[in-house]
């Protein structure tokens, strides 16, 4: 989706490279090996050390970014780190925290829930909820099993995480910053606003140029959509002049882009009752028709789950009806 919120200038440096955004502060794009391209981290420089915000997979080419990025504004990753915040469990912001602290020796800090949340998640090594759940919406199971291996493989995780609560603060930089759970993309995602400076370092929360994946998977909490929708129109008024987000363009316009994503929502809702008009489909057949073709098994993967969350959230209006024989389908009432 695209809408009318401009990007921002700042931060048009090369993926694999660092750039300042603000006062002390600077983006990382980190390379990923799935079709994001990058991921955005953030150096924070304070008077206690450097606070580093998120920190892509752990593989070799996000590593190379890491040492060349962190050298190239002044952070020394092996001194200098003070602590490590990783907002949510997904692999392309929490994969290489293990790593980050591994050098560093310094603390992983999360919500307290996403916590357990990620040992739940990256300590089981039984895949079987997640292909049933998602063969059970309609995906094949030979696909299925494929996505199992590349998408839940094992993640190591930090040893020391310390917990944060939402509303907490926390030292950033020559200010303070308070902890701002976000569910939707994720139920245990955080954001750090920096109120002095007005910026919000915004996760997968608020993007631009796309829309952040809100989907329904095994360990989801039911609705996610409408916790994510409910979630955005509470940060309405929230003082910001920058968004940091985890992927594509930084932005200045908040609300704007509030706006254009709670229409992109409703309009899809409709999207998605129009396809189950005529007759009852699978979460996985309308995501077919919804999404473009030609998506790797990863994306597919994504479009099911987001496909759900939606049909879901159909039926909690009472627009839609839920039927299971074993495989779920979904017609409009």
């Amino acid at each position: 989706m695209t809408g009318g919120v401009a990007p921002s200038e700042l931060a048009a440096q090369p993926v694999g490279e660092a750039a300042r955004v603000a006062e002390g502060v600077y983006q990382l794009k980190v390379p990923v090996p799935i079709p994001l391209v990058f991921v955005s981290a953030y150096l924070v420089e304070g008077d206690d050390g450097w606070t580093l915000i998120d920190t892509g997979f752990d593989y070799p080419e996000g590593r190379a970014a890491w040492e060349s990025g962190a050298a190239a504004v002044g952070c020394d990753l092996r001194r200098d780190v003070e602590r490590i915040v990783v907002t949510h469990f997904h692999p392309d912001h929490l994969g290489a925290a293990h790593w980050l602290q591994e050098i560093s020796g310094a603390p992983v800090y999360m919500l307290e829930s996403e916590i357990q949340n990620s040992r739940e998640v990256w300590e089981n090594r039984d895949q079987s909820k997640f292909i049933d759940h998602l063969v059970r919406h309609g995906m094949d199971r030979e696909t299925t099993e494929k996505a199992a291996r590349s998408m839940r493989t094992n993640l190591v995780l930090p040893e020391k995480m310390i917990p944060l609560k939402k509303g907490e603060e926390m030292p950033l930089g020559p200010g303070t910053s308070w902890v701002v759970h976000a569910p939707g993309h994720a139920d245990h995602q955080l954001m750090l606003h920096d109120e002095g400076r007005r910026i919000l370092f915004a996760a997968d929360h608020v993007l631009l140029k796309i829309t952040p994946n809100v989907g329904l998977w095994p360990e989801t909490t039911p609705d996610p959509l409408n916790r994510y929708m409910e979630n955005l129109r509470s940060m309405r008024s929230l003082p910001v002049e920058l968004v940091l987000p985890g992927h594509g363009p930084l932005f200045h316009d908040l609300e704007g882009r509030i706006e254009e994503l709670l229409v992109h929502h409703e309009e899809r809702l409709e999207e998605m009752l129009r396809e189950i008009r005529d007759r009852p489909k699978t979460p996985f057949e309308v995501s077919r028709k919804v999404f473009r073709y030609g998506l790797s098994i990863y994306e597919r993967c994504f479009a099911l789950a987001e496909t759900l969350a939606h049909l879901d959230h159909l039926v909690l209006e009472d627009r839609a009806e839920r039927m299971d024989d074993g495989t779920v389908s979904f017609r409009a009432t």
